[in-house]
C-alpha cells in the first residue's frame, strides 16, 4: 500500500489552467533552447523526469520551490520563464 497512485482528474480536467499550459510550454523550450533532455533538468533539479513531464504538459501547478527547482535546473532565473510564459499569453 506504500504506492502512489496518480490522480487521473488532474490529467483529464476540462478546467486544466491555460496559465499552467504556458507555464510548461515555457519550460520546454527554455529546456529545449538550453539542449538539455528531460532527464538532465530532472537529475539537476532533483525532481524525477515524470514529474517535469507533467509540467511541461501543464497536468500539475508546481509549488514555488518546485519551480526554482526546475529554473536551476535549466540554469535560467525562474522570472525568465515566467515571462516567456506571460509574453505567449493571449491578448485579453
Amino acid at each position: 500500500m506504500g504506492t502512489r497512485t496518480l490522480d487521473r482528474r488532474r490529467l483529464d480536467s476540462p478546467h486544466r489552467d491555460p496559465m499552467l499550459e504556458r507555464f510548461g510550454q515555457a519550460v520546454r523550450t527554455l529546456r529545449e533552447q538550453h539542449e538539455l533532455t528531460r532527464d538532465a533538468v530532472a537529475t539537476r533539479s532533483g525532481l524525477s523526469s515524470v514529474y517535469l513531464g507533467n509540467i511541461e504538459r501543464g497536468e500539475v501547478n508546481p509549488t514555488l520551490l518546485t519551480q526554482l527547482k526546475v529554473a536551476a535546473g535549466i540554469g535560467v532565473p525562474l522570472d525568465e520563464i515566467v515571462a516567456a510564459a506571460l509574453a505567449s499569453e493571449p491578448a485579453v
